[in-house]
């Protein structure tokens, strides 16, 4: 739980000060993984050269930027899922004493020489706009200086979210070895 929690708050911090919630795991209606994907095992470096390793069971990424994640599992607060050619990782974050999710994309290239993570960017006003008018918003939350966007898309309305680019590319990552 306290890996967990950790997790939470470091993606908090990881987007931006608003964040884009959902009331369930993205996409609706597709299967949880119970393992992370062979493709995905590795050795990864952000950009900033930083590191990130995932194994079957879980992943971890060190960081300058944003701290550190060690160990994090698959579980009932960190659901990985695969639709297409994508994979989704959703974190669950806990706002007033309601539970809700962080979505992100985790977009493959070249035939796993690494992936793009994209996430939902609520400072990019044309892109939040267009978000309402695929999925109205249910309503915004304001817990102290954070404040949220809940949304509850259909599955239809997440595929078209999908393909108008909603979603904002983060980081990218490269693979540089096959495990730890």
């Amino acid at each position: 739980m306290k890996r967990c929690l950790h997790l939470m708050v470091i993606l908090i911090i990881f987007t931006s000060c608003d964040q884009v919630i959902f009331t369930e795991p993205q996409p609706r209606k597709v299967k949880e993984l119970i393992e992370i994907p062979q493709i995905l095992h590795g050795t990864y470096l952000d950009q900033d050269g930083d590191t990130m390793y995932v194994d079957q069971g879980s992943f971890s990424y060190s960081s300058s930027e944003y701290g550190g994640l060690r160990n994090v599992f698959l579980s009932d607060s960190a659901v990985l899922k695969q639709y297409k050619d994508q994979y989704y990782y959703n974190a669950s974050v806990v706002v007033m004493e309601e539970r809700f999710w962080l979505s992100y994309i985790i977009y493959l290239r070249d035939g796993g020489s690494g992936f793009d993570l994209y996430a939902m960017d609520p400072d990019d006003i044309v892109k939040l706009a267009k978000l309402q008018e695929i999925s109205s918003k249910i309503r915004d939350i304001e817990d102290g200086e954070q404040k949220y966007y809940l949304f509850d898309p259909k599955k239809k309305d997440y595929k078209k979210i999908i393909s108008d680019t909603i979603f904002t590319k983060m980081i990218s990552f490269r693979k540089i070895g096959f495990g730890k």
